[in-house]
């Protein structure tokens, strides 16, 4: 590190004003400016001192020049130290095969229930889905555990899962969950195990949600050949989470079905590998971290996870249960992203390894909450996190003033180095300025390039990411360091080496502090590395970083807090993120090559360009390399029959390719379809598709009488003349106040604002159709009623090499206008 010897306009005092020179530390790594004559000089672009051996280095010091570099070799050794224990503490484990003990979790036991769950897309209601809950409930009663089918209905208002961005209800009129029961021997509080077992229309779903049905049924194979659990052990596998989390809705809805204090453990997928991480826990549940950390072999969490994912828009099953006043965890595994929610989510992309890790912390779990005395938890939330395979936890509240304490020792250290002359406030904001340059601009030109580096791989244009973006992230880390240390060495006459080091120390604390107010589960990915750099600075600017041991041991404390937490994270943002928000990992990456100008005497100038030569081929490659072979991704397009207007369209969310070109417009622009479905706010791509009639829905209204508020209350019937088993319910012109669906009421607030149109999506719709009552505001209403199917009509039917339909298929528009007089209302 290098700090500033003193500064006149800081009112430090010259040199040659003293008379005796302030005894004080010999510097080890530059912290001090020696001119000709021993003293600091004045000038903060002093970069030529700066490469002269320190004063211990010069005869009669005592110590070789060589010892200038003791600093920088224990720096790398500890990175490369923490590099290794970070990667061996990411090891997944070996997939067990079928001949594995009886009472362990096997992989191999495991996948072959996959191949029978995921033989084809399984939305609720379709013949698929029947087929995989009956072929559940055959297996959990092979096992001998009591297994029941629970048919229920629910309505949910959740906007953020709307396929059109519209402000959507979802309702299911025929839900069915499956529930089995191990009992325990002297139950103080039930188990439950959780997922769901449809799938979406776009893919066969063997790994959203395949593997973590499988990896339920191999742990309640593996929990009956032991002793039987203490506790009640519930495995539960629910309906139509992927059409609104209606499944999970209904049982919480359905007093007896699911005990209310019961402790939820729930398993999911958003990709097709990797580890499977615990991202969520629900209040209260210090405790429950503490059991998965210290009772289940391989679990792997972090409470910055649990933090993010409260300002991410993605919903499970689990956002009902919390809603419900359940404790409990969310297990999913991340990476792999691009086989998510697709065509391509088939048995073959299932990795034994991740079957494996999810399975032994469901086992895990299982095992030692259905054995612990859940009668009295203790309350409270932590901060946690692992490294170096510790486990580490601290109430919530510690945070900030953990960070406050921080920013105290770095006020401390400045004050003190500002009275020896070694550093100014100017110089320290100046330093801020450059590390937070490095930062802006090393992101920003991830942001950019990005798609450049990904331009051959089709799936990023629908998943911004791409199938192996490993090397892409290596690239992208060179990047951060060729753009780091370029500008390092360009403002050095403006910010010496010790001001920049300065201003990247406040860069830490500051983000040490606004993380701990805003994200606290968080913040500790940054407070711990601050504090580590400032007691390493505490150290180098001691006598003991005149020794030898004191620059080991300053090495230690500013290089290990950071490594182990920070090196972790970057591929776990970008597998979470994917490769279109590369310039996240960056960001962070960034903050840590801010500190090189205190680790290296002198900044080498070939640094940035071999970091740039080394980006440049890494990226470069990655571009250029071919696009994987039998990728097939989903067939985005919807044809969509207006029957009143008698006009047809085509609609597709996905950028222009080879096959949907053939009925869109190549040159067709993203924009609004409100004219044809009120609400969508999703820009789609249309065209004029050929007429295939097919006939809309039957519509009839009636006026109930007048509410409370000055409105009506109306009642709509639709019901779809081909069958359609779901409608899509759109009201425009007048505020939804309260409704219900075939008796199952609305469970949320209504009323959008402004002119927002009122969506609800209804599923399993009877063929006698569905009832919909409305608690309108006054004025005109118009209702519009969207029977959909799944599949394409005509030449798009097949899809491209065999892809499946996209989410919205076939549907018909029908159309009917309320007007509100004073008559009616009497």
């Amino acid at each position: 590190m290098a700090f500033r010897r003193y500064d006149t306009s800081a009112g430090g005092t010259p040199p040659e004003s003293r008379e005796t020179p302030a005894p004080g530390p010999v510097d080890p790594v530059g912290l001090k400016d020696p001119g000709t004559d021993g003293q600091a000089r004045d000038s903060p672009g002093d970069h030529d001192t700066d490469r002269r051996e320190p004063v211990e280095g010069r005869a009669g010091a005592g110590r070789p020049a060589v010892a200038r570099w003791v600093f920088p070799a224990a720096v790398a050794a500890f990175a490369a130290l923490c590099l290794s224990l970070v990667i061996w503490d990411g090891r997944m484990p070996a997939a067990r095969g079928p001949d594995a003990p009886a009472d362990t979790f096997s992989a191999a036991r495991a996948t072959a229930h996959v191949r029978e769950i995921a033989a084809a897309p399984r939305p609720s209601g379709s013949a698929a889905h029947t087929q995989a809950r009956e072929y559940l409930v055959r297996t959990l009663t092979a096992l001998g555990i009591d297994t029941r089918v629970h048919t229920g209905a629910a309505a949910a208002h959740r906007p953020d899962l709307s396929p059109t961005g519209a402000d959507s209800r979802y309702a299911g009129l025929r839900l069915e969950n499956v529930v089995a029961r191990i009992p325990g021997t002297a139950s103080t509080r039930p188990v439950a195990l959780v997922t769901h077992y449809d799938s979406t229309e776009a893919g066969p779903g063997a790994n959203d949600a395949g593997v973590p049905v499988s990896v339920l049924l191999e742990t309640a194979r593996a929990l009956r050949t032991g002793p039987p659990p203490r506790n009640d052990v519930l495995f539960v596998f629910t309906d139509a989470e992927e059409s609104g989390l209606l499944g999970a809705q209904s049982l919480v809805n359905t007093p007896g079905v699911l005990p209310s204090d019961a402790v939820i453990l729930n398993f999911e997928a958003r990709g097709s590998r990797g580890p499977s991480l615990m991202f969520e826990a629900g209040p209260d549940t210090a405790w429950l971290v503490k059991t998965l950390a210290g009772e289940v072999p391989g679990a792997r969490t972090d409470s910055l996870l649990d933090a993010a994912y409260d300002y991410m828009p993605n919903l499970t099953d689990f956002t009902v249960f919390q809603e419900a006043g359940h404790q409990g965890l969310n297990l999913a595994y991340l990476d792999g992203y691009t086989h998510y929610h697709g065509a391509t989510d088939t048995p073959e992309q299932v990795d034994p390894a991740t079957v494996q890790h999810q399975g032994g912390q469901a086992l895990g779990l299982a095992r030692a909450l259905g054995s612990a005395d859940l009668a009295r938890t203790p309350a409270g939330d932590s901060a946690y996190f692992q490294a170096a395979g510790f486990f580490v936890s601290y109430p919530l509240g510690a945070a900030l003033p953990a960070a406050l304490a921080a920013a105290g020792l770095g006020l401390v250290l400045l004050l003190r180095l500002r009275a020896r002359g070694q550093l100014s406030i100017g110089g320290v904001c100046r330093g801020f300025l450059v590390a937070l340059g490095q930062l802006l601009l090393a992101a920003g030109a991830a942001f950019a390039l990005a798609p450049l580096t990904a331009s051959g791989h089709v799936e990023f244009d629908h998943y911004y990411d791409i199938g192996g973006h490993g090397p892409a992230l290596a690239g992208f880390l060179a990047l951060t360091l060729a753009v780091g240390s370029t500008l390092a060495l360009l403002v050095r006459r403006w910010a010496g080496p010790r001001e920049q080091v300065a201003g990247a120390a406040l860069l830490w604390i500051l983000l040490s502090c606004v993380s701990a107010v805003a994200l606290p589960g968080g913040s500790h990915v940054f407070i711990w590395p601050a504090l580590g750099l400032l007691a390493a600075a505490a150290v180098l600017t001691s006598r003991a970083g005149t020794t030898v041991r004191g620059r080991v041991l300053a090495a230690a404390l500013g290089t290990v807090p950071a490594a182990l937490l920070v090196f972790p994270l970057l591929p776990l943002l970008t597998d979470a993120l994917g490769l279109g928000l590369v310039a996240a990992p960056v960001a962070v990456a960034a903050l840590l090559t801010a500190l090189l100008p205190g680790v290296l005497p002198g900044l080498p100038r070939l640094l940035p360009v071999t970091a740039a030569v080394v980006a440049v081929a890494v990226l470069a490659g990655t571009a250029l390399l071919p696009p994987e072979r039998e990728r097939h991704l989903r067939a985005d397009l919807a044809y969509l029959w207006d029957a009143d207007r008698r006009t047809a369209h085509w609609l597709s969310g996905a950028p222009s390719d080879d096959w949907s070109d053939r009925f869109l417009p190549a040159d067709a622009e993203p924009g609004s379809v409100t004219d044809l479905w009120p609400g969508w706010r999703v820009p789609v791509r249309r065209g004029p598709a050929e007429e295939y009639p097919l006939p809309g829905p039957r519509i009839t209204t009636e006026v109930l009488g007048g509410s409370e508020a000055g409105g009506r209350r109306v009642r709509v019937t639709a019901v779809s003349e081909r069958g359609a088993r779901e409608l899509v319910i759109v009201v425009s012109g007048a505020a939804v106040r309260g409704w219900s669906v075939s008796g199952v009421p609305g469970e949320f607030a209504d009323d959008p604002p402004g002119d927002a149109a009122w969506e609800l999506w209804v599923r399993q719709v009877p063929e006698r159709g569905t009832e919909l009552e409305l608690d309108l505001a006054p004025g005109p209403a118009t209702v519009r009623v969207i029977d959909r199917t799944p599949g394409l009509p005509g030449p798009a039917a097949g899809g491209p090499d065999g892809t499946r339909a996209p989410a919205l298929g076939i549907a018909s528009v029908g159309e009917a206008t309320l007007v509100a007089t004073a008559r009616t209302l009497q």
